[in-house]
């Protein structure tokens, strides 16, 4: 019951910002507001080894947008961030193979809930954000990562795997500042609840901490940065054991793009550390590539492998290797067939191959 007062409330602040930002929407300029969204539909099975060869599936909906106050409210450098997301599941995804770096990063038990609804001012060089919203929209991000469809080449399994993050499915109460030192050199921080996503008792149930750096490098005549690295840290303190264990950790983002031909290349390398006796990730390392028009016939196709290893409080390691195609249908429909190999799930569990359809639909 709680969490259905929680969710009306979600969708009441946000009407009420839609509502008013509408009425004003009538008079203002076209650009004031954005909206976009998109459908996954992923199905996965164990080919061979892991816990159970049963399959699973997902439906993943996403809709939201944003609302400039200048044109909009007359409220300069302003902007309203919303979103709406959902997903309904067929399967425990994660009992079949055992592994802490989940096969899907569209699974999740069924839910549908406001995910995001904030406001960002922008003061000069620097900038502030205020409201619900998920960590890795701004922290820990590689945009080169993305296509992969295993759950550690979006956020670090030192912080999934060793806290209640707010992060997909959960969002949580958040607030974060940013300053931009020059064009190629920044640096951001942020708090965010302790228990996402309810709201009652936020404030008093402890906090996740974070902050990061992020440098940029941008060829001469390019708009764009070819190369970034971003160093973080965070630390999570709970104040009700039941719901974590206070622990801290750090972390390393670095991406690199450049073209051969008509391709476009990216590399990228992911790491972290969390070396507390009471995570059960203590540390993580992936590194992998994309690539954009694989085949001169298909630019818009792309095909990203990508490797990763978490270290456990376990026997072994487990080690996740994974192969993703994108095969653009047309501009905004595509078929991504994936593979991914595992060793050692979850450090005791029998090795496993894993493989899935993602129908991705863009609107």
């Amino acid at each position: 019951m709680r969490k259905f007062h929680v969710d009306a409330l979600y969708a009441l602040l946000l009407a009420i910002a839609l509502l008013t930002a509408w009425l004003r929407i009538a008079h203002a300029d076209d650009t004031a507001l954005s909206t976009s969204g998109r459908l996954d539909l992923t199905r996965m099975a164990n080919l061979s080894g892991g816990l159970q060869s049963r399959p699973a599936s997902s439906a993943l909906f996403q809709w939201g947008g944003s609302l400039a106050t200048g044109p909009a409210l007359g409220w300069p450098g302003g902007l309203i961030e919303f979103s709406i997301e959902g997903v309904r599941s067929d399967g425990n995804l994660p009992a079949r193979t055992g592994a802490i770096q989940m096969p899907s990063n569209a699974w999740a038990p069924n839910f549908l809930r406001v995910y995001q609804l904030t406001y960002h001012q922008q003061l000069g060089a620097a900038a502030v954000r205020v409201g619900i919203m998920d960590i890795t929209q701004y922290f820990e991000v590689s945009d080169l990562s993305s296509l992969l469809q295993n759950s550690s080449f979006g956020l670090m399994p030192t912080l999934t795997a060793n806290l209640n993050a707010p992060t997909f499915p959960n969002p949580g109460l958040g607030a974060m500042a940013e300053y931009r030192f020059n064009p190629d050199s920044l640096a951001r921080a942020g708090v965010w609840q302790g228990n996402p996503p309810a709201l009652a008792g936020a404030l008093h149930q402890g906090a996740l901490w974070i902050g990061e750096v992020e440098r940029d490098w941008t060829a001469p005549n390019q708009s764009s940065p070819q190369s970034d690295l971003k160093l973080g840290v965070w630390h999570d303190s709970e104040s009700d054991p039941m719901i974590g264990p206070t622990t801290s950790g750090g972390y390393l983002v670095g991406e690199t793009r450049w073209a051969t031909g008509t391709q476009q290349w990216g590399a990228f390398i992911l790491a972290g550390t969390s070396p507390g006796q009471v995570n059960l990730v203590t540390q993580f390392v992936a590194a992998g590539f994309i690539v954009t028009g694989p085949f001169v016939s298909r630019p818009q196709d792309q095909f990203s492998l990508g490797v990763s290893r978490v270290n456990l409080h376990a026997p072994a390691p487990e080690t996740v290797l994974e192969a993703v195609y994108s095969w653009q249908l047309t501009p905004a429909l595509a078929l991504q067939p994936d593979v991914q190999r595992f060793w050692h799930p979850g450090g005791t569990n029998p090795s496993a191959v894993v493989a899935g359809l993602r129908v991705h639909l863009a609107f």
